[in-house]
C-alpha cells in the first residue's frame, strides 16, 4: 500500500484505518512510506494496532522506504519497533 500524502495525521486516520482493513483482508500489510515525511501520534497508534493485529494473524507488517525524517519521528515517539518487519 503506497501513500501519496506528505503528512499523515488525525484527519486521515479514519480513512487510513479503513484502507488498512481492506489491505489486511488481502494479506500482509506492507506500507510504502516513501512519500511520507511526517506522522502524528494518532497514525503511530494506528500502526501499532495494525502491527499487533498482523502478528496475531501470522501476517507480515512493515513500514517500507521510511526516510530519515520519518524514522526520527517514530524513534522520538519510542516506537522504533515499528521500523522492524514482523510476521
Amino acid at each position: 500500500m503506497k501513500f501519496n500524502n506528505n503528512e499523515l495525521n488525525i484527519y486521515e486516520v479514519e480513512s487510513l484505518h479503513k484502507s488498512l482493513l481492506e489491505e489486511f483482508a488481502k494479506g500482509d500489510l506492507l506500507l510504502d512510506m516513501q512519500n511520507v515525511n511526517r506522522v502524528d501520534m494518532s497514525v503511530i497508534q494506528l500502526f501499532i494496532s495494525a502491527q499487533k493485529t498482523a502478528g496475531e494473524s501470522s501476517k507480515k507488517f512493515a513500514l517500507q522506504n521510511v526516510n530519515e525524517e520519518l524514522a526520527q519521528i517514530i524513534k522520538n515517539s519510542a516506537c522504533d519497533f515499528l521500523l522492524e518487519e514482523t510476521g
